[in-house]
């Protein structure tokens, strides 16, 4: 059998939105592995936020580019069903003033590239949402552009459809080792090897593995994060997802009226108890709504973090055919659109106006080396 032109390993939002925009650029002989179902992987919890509000030029190229996708998703996907993107806001607070000068230093840099983002003050976070506690609040950093979508399983599986129509392949099936093979790679499931000369390795945590197998270090971590979802309340009280960095909390209300909740200082020895009542302390001191509120259900999944938490994209440097899509940190779903616009561009070789040498892994040998030179 003639090898297939490009392997995709991993069938979350990611891997699917690569091989939509292989084919919209032409290229047929595509095929996705996923073990399991699509989208059922970190994909399959994502609550389905989407900003802009980043603190590299490079990251807030990508998430702008996105929300433009997002912005007109109905008219481009042409799904059954129309996707409904939310635009909520994103909301981060400071509680001190050196937070708020770096949201500052962010907001101008934000804006210089079009991304309508602004600082609040106290007072203006008090008018926004009148329910929300302003003990020690310095002011934050807004941008009504951002939202949510929260059918992450639909927009997956709607790249997905569209890139079967147009020709890619889409098989269930384990991939338990990648190796050279030739002048392309061979790539084994559970149902035989498959020959390839490319592969993308698009399969977050899962991706370290597979690298290492060809010599390749991918600096991911997997990390577990969970999310607590509340009975309904009264809608209208959170409407933007909001981001306490300093008190160890997100979440949002979403449009059933649950609040969907975080506690960014987790860690893999939490049990779910202590989770759900470190997230519901941090939460009500921000929301003293919250304390009234009772906990239906814990979601859990893993993310692929990077030391810098930044994903790894595009080719890696001198091994010819293999391509890299991991390391999202959490981030994976709101700029899905354009790192798939991205990823396929650089299997193609086509030129784009989106970074790329910012996300490669490369980066880590350089800036090791950089360190190196400054002792």
């Amino acid at each position: 059998m003639a090898a297939l032109q490009v392997v995709i390993v991993g069938g979350g939002v990611i891997g699917c939105s690569i091989a939509y925009h292989l084919t919209e650029a032409g290229v047929r002989d595509v095929l996705i592995i996923e073990r399991g179902t699509l989208a059922g992987g970190a994909t399959g919890i994502c609550p389905g936020g989407i900003r802009q509000q980043f603190e590299s030029e490079a990251d807030c190229r990508l998430a702008q580019r996105s929300v433009r996708f997002y912005e007109h998703i109905n008219d481009i996907l042409e799904p059954e069903a129309p996707f409904c993107f939310e635009r909520s806001g994103y909301l981060f607070l400071a509680y001190s003033e050196e937070t708020l000068d770096r949201y500052r230093r962010n907001v101008t840099m934000q804006n210089g590239l079009g991304i309508p983002s602004r600082i609040l003050d106290r007072s203006e976070i008090h008018d926004m949402l009148p329910r929300l506690a302003c003990d020690g609040l310095v002011g934050g950093s807004y941008c009504a552009e951002d939202g949510f979508l929260e059918d992450c399983h639909g927009v997956t599986n709607k790249f997905a459809e569209l890139a079967r129509r147009a020709g890619a392949q889409i098989r269930r099936e384990q991939v338990h080792t990648l190796a050279r093979q030739g002048r392309g790679w061979r790539v084994t499931t559970d149902a035989g090897p498959i020959d390839a000369k490319q592969v993308v390795l698009a399969a977050g945590a899962d991706s370290v593995s597979l690298a290492a197998a060809t010599g390749i270090s991918l600096p991911i971590v997997p990390e577990r994060r969970r999310l607590a979802y509340t009975a309904p309340c009264d809608g209208g009280t959170l409407p933007p997802l909001v981001v306490a960095f300093e008190r160890g909390f997100a979440g949002k209300q979403l449009t059933n009226g649950v609040f969907y909740l975080g506690w960014l200082r987790e860690t893999a020895d939490v049990d779910d108890f202590t989770f759900i009542e470190q997230t519901m302390v941090a939460g009500s001191t921000i929301l003293p709504i919250l304390s009234e509120v009772a906990v239906r259900r814990v979601m859990g999944g893993i993310y692929d973090n990077t030391p810098d938490r930044r994903p790894l994209l595009g080719p890696v440097n001198g091994v010819d055919g293999l391509f890299v899509a991991a390391g999202f940190s959490g981030h994976g779903f709101m700029i899905a659109p354009a790192v798939g616009e991205l990823v396929a561009a650089a299997i193609t070789g086509r030129n784009s106006d989106l970074p790329l040498e910012e996300f490669s892994l490369d980066r880590f040998s350089r800036a090791t080396s950089r360190e190196a030179l400054q002792i």
